[in-house]
C-alpha cells in the first residue's frame, strides 16, 4: 500500500508540474507583441518582388518581439511615396524604417526628419544621396547590377550583336538610372556589341512587349534584350515570340519572381540577376532595433553628441545569377510556405 501511495503522489506531482509548464508555455505564446513598430515602405507594393522584403521584415520583428508594418503605394510615384513615409513618421510607435531610396532627393528631407525624431532609417538595395542622414545601407551597388546584366547579355550573345534595353526610364528612380549607367558602361567592354534602342516601358509588361517589338522591327541584328525590371523582360519574351525570333534573341532579366523563374526554366530568359533582399531587410530591421536598444558610447564618452553610431555605414549583401543550371533550386521555393 505504501508503494501505491507513493506512486499516487508522484503521479499527482507530475501532473501538477505538467500543468505549470503548459501554462508557462501558453503564457509565452500569448505574450503580447510590443507596440514598438518597424516599417518597410515599398513602391509598386503589389508586386511579387516584395515578398522577400516582407518576409525579412516579419521574421526579424517576430524574433525581436516588436510590431512589423509593410506599407507602400501600388504605383511608382514620388509624391505618393513621400506621403506614405510622412504617415509612418507621424506614427508615435514608429521606431525604425527600412526602404529603398527610389527617389533619393525627395526622400532625404524625410530621412533628416526621422533622424531628428530619433527614428533610424536603413536603406536597402538602392542607397540615398551622398551624405544621407540614413543609418546604414545594405545591398549591392545597382550600377554593378547593370554591369553584371550586360556581362550576362554578352555571354548569351557570344559577345556580338545589337542590344535593346527596356526599363522604366521615365520613373525618375535612382535604381533605374544606376542600372542603366552600369549597362552603358559595361557595353564599352564588348567592341562587337552596341545598344541600338532604350525603350521606356513604365514597369508594364504589355508596354514593354509593344515597344520592344517595335524596336526589333526597327533594328536589324539584335541578339539580346535586357529587361531592367522583371516586367520588362517578360514583355520582351512576348515581343520576341511574336516576331518569330525565339532562340535567336536572348533575354536577360532582373529579380526572381515566379514568372521570371519559369521563363528561365523554359529557356525564354537566358539568365536573371537577383539580389538578397531578404537579407537586406532582415538585418536592416535589426540595425534599427540595435540603434534603439544596443550599447552606447562604443567609441567616445558621448557617441550621440559626437554623431557616432555602432551600425556599419554599408553592408554588401551580394547578388545571385540564376540560369538554367541552377533555376530548379529556386523554382519551388515560396516565402509563403517555407
Amino acid at each position: 500500500m505504501k508503494g501505491y501511495e507513493i506512486m499516487k503522489k508522484m503521479l499527482a506531482l507530475c501532473l501538477a508540474l505538467l500543468f505549470v509548464l503548459t501554462g508557462f508555455a501558453a503564457a509565452i505564446a500569448e505574450e503580447p507583441v510590443s507596440a514598438e513598430t518597424y516599417y518597410y515602405i515599398a513602391p509598386l507594393a503589389n508586386l511579387e518582388y516584395w515578398l522577400a522584403h516582407r518576409a525579412g521584415l516579419e521574421d526579424a520583428c517576430k524574433e525581436l518581439g516588436v510590431t512589423a508594418k509593410f506599407v507602400g503605394d501600388d504605383g511608382l510615384d514620388v509624391d505618393a511615396m513621400c506621403a506614405v513615409i510622412g504617415t509612418a513618421l507621424n506614427d508615435p510607435n514608429c521606431a525604425g524604417i527600412v526602404m529603398q531610396a527610389n527617389f533619393a532627393d525627395a526622400y532625404e528631407p524625410y530621412v533628416v526628419e526621422a533622424k531628428e525624431k530619433g527614428i533610424p532609417v536603413c536603406y536597402q538595395t538602392v542607397d540615398g544621396v551622398d551624405g544621407s542622414a540614413r543609418l546604414s545601407f545594405l545591398g549591392t551597388d545597382y550600377v554593378q547590377y547593370g554591369r553584371v546584366m550586360m556581362q550576362q547579355a554578352a555571354e548569351a550573345a557570344g559577345g556580338k550583336g545589337n542590344v535593346i534595353v527596356s526599363n522604366a526610364l521615365s520613373a525618375g528612380s535612382n535604381a533605374v538610372a544606376d542600372v542603366m549607367a552600369g549597362i552603358r558602361a559595361e557595353v564599352e567592354n564588348w567592341p562587337e556589341m552596341k545598344i541600338v534602342a532604350e525603350v521606356d516601358d513604365n514597369s508594364d509588361a504589355a508596354v514593354a512587349a509593344q515597344k520592344v517589338g517595335a524596336a526589333l522591327l526597327a533594328n536589324a541584328g539584335v541578339t539580346v534584350v535586357i529587361g531592367g525590371q522583371s516586367t520588362s523582360a517578360i514583355g520582351a519574351v512576348t515581343a520576341i515570340k511574336e516576331a518569330g525570333l525565339s532562340g535567336d534573341v536572348k533575354v536577360i532579366s532582373i529579380d526572381r519572381d515566379s514568372a521570371t523563374l519559369e521563363f528561365v526554366k523554359s529557356g525564354d530568359i537566358y539568365a536573371t540577376v537577383a539580389g538578397k533582399q531578404y537579407t537586406e531587410v532582415y538585418y536592416g530591421v535589426k540595425l534599427c532595433y540595435d540603434f534603439n536598444h544596443g550599447a552606447k558610447n562604443a567609441f567616445s564618452n558621448d557617441d550621440a553628441l559626437a554623431g557616432l553610431v555602432i551600425a556599419p555605414s554599408f553592408i554588401d549583401t551580394g547578388s545571385l545569377i540564376i540560369n538554367q543550371s541552377n533555376v530548379d533550386n529556386f523554382l519551388n521555393f515560396s516565402y509563403a510556405t517555407r
